[in-house]
């Protein structure tokens, strides 16, 4: 069973450190989900813990560097067994539940030779709030609560 110990912000920001120094070419990944959201708090230096945790960190890429990081950080890798959560690599296809416009309004940093491109908040939470999970409300709420949209 997949562990559920990702919710402080400071945990995906340290990831994206980690992955950004074992790179040495460019490369790019689009950030959703929770995972994208603690990115957002870890932005604006915002410590408070999610109300429920998650138990991986979604990601979007076209580079095969990337995408093997993520495949060697699946739910059971060493990955997991260390931080208490796990990488998801997603399909181009789960931007489809976001608007049309969410590039206009969505945030990069470099890590390194990584690039994040992370939608902006109040973007991540219109596929939370279709889907309508008690986690995802809760996820919606913590958001707003924290001035992030």
């Amino acid at each position: 069973m997949p562990r559920r110990e990702l919710k402080y912000p400071a945990q995906v920001e340290q990831w994206l450190i980690d992955w950004g120094q074992k790179l040495h070419e460019p490369y790019e990944m689009i950030l959703i989900g929770s995972g994208a959201l603690l990115w957002h708090a870890a932005r604006k230096d915002i410590n408070t813990p999610l109300p429920e945790n998650s138990m991986d960190v979604d990601l979007i890429t076209h580079d095969e560097k990337i995408a093997e990081l993520g495949y060697d950080a699946h739910i059971g890798s060493p990955f997991e067994k260390e931080h208490g959560w796990h990488i998801n690599l997603m399909p181009e296809y789960a931007l489809n539940g976001f608007p049309l416009d969410w590039r206009d309004r969505c945030v990069k940093k470099v890590y390194g030779q990584l690039t994040v491109v992370v939608p902006s908040a109040e973007d991540l939470l219109v596929p939370k709030l279709i889907r309508g999970e008690p986690r995802d409300i809760a996820h919606a709420q913590w958001t707003r609560s924290l001035g992030l949209c």
